[in-house]
């Protein structure tokens, strides 16, 4: 953090011996190295804290991740056993279908383009096929 040289420290040491005085300057170094050892000891306690809530946010994030994907494989497999269910009954229902079963997955191709809404589908008139009777019936 700082750089502090050998010549810094002896600069340090003849200034404070001129200005505390001979007699004080031991009581003043312990002070100073007791504070400097406190200053330490609460950075490395704030630098473990810190790593730990790290660790613990990474462990939770895996935890997550993980218990996604678990999710997502309890998904397919009910899914895949559903799908067998459903082959299995529809095969039992209808003997027909039992030599070609078919995927229950969609195609992978694009489906053709919808016809436009402005104009619906018209379906032939219906023609009658007797028009005799109904004739007949209205007569009497």
């Amino acid at each position: 953090m700082f750089e502090i040289g050998f010549w810094e420290l002896v600069l340090i040491g003849v200034v404070a011996l001129v200005v505390i005085g001979p007699e004080r300057l031991p009581g003043v170094a312990r002070t100073v190295g007791r504070w400097v050892g406190r200053a330490r000891q609460i950075v490395s306690t704030v630098r473990s804290e810190v790593e730990r809530e790290l660790q613990i946010e990474e462990m939770k994030r895996t935890i997550a991740e993980h218990d996604t994907a678990e999710q997502f494989r309890q998904l397919h497999d009910q899914i895949r056993t559903l799908e067998s269910e459903l082959r299995s009954s529809v095969q039992s229902a209808d003997p027909r279908t039992a030599a070609t079963p078919e995927p229950l997955t969609p195609p992978v191709e694009t489906a053709a383009p919808l016809p436009a809404a402005s104009s619906p589908p018209t379906a032939p008139a219906a023609t009658p096929a007797s028009p005799a009777p109904a004739a007949a019936a209205h007569r009497d």
